[in-house]
């Protein structure tokens, strides 16, 4: 199987405030390439980084944990 080539692409992002979260828009390049539409919920991995996983399925409850 071949994998689908991928680029790496860095721009900055503005931030703001939306009730009591901090939010950050996503690229409109990259929801298309991945489909995501206003309302779908994407796995969120931080530690040093933040990385959004896009996922062609819901992820396994057990593997990601919900925010409070």
């Amino acid at each position: 199987m071949r994998r689908k080539q991928t680029q790496i692409r860095a721009g900055m992002r503005r931030v703001w405030r939306q009730g009591g979260s901090l939010v950050v828009s996503l690229p409109v390049e990259f929801t298309r390439a991945h489909d995501i539409q206003e309302g779908d919920a994407v796995p969120v991995i931080s530690n040093h980084i933040l990385k959004i996983v896009p996922m062609p399925e819901a992820p396994d409850e057990e593997i990601y944990q919900k925010e409070p």
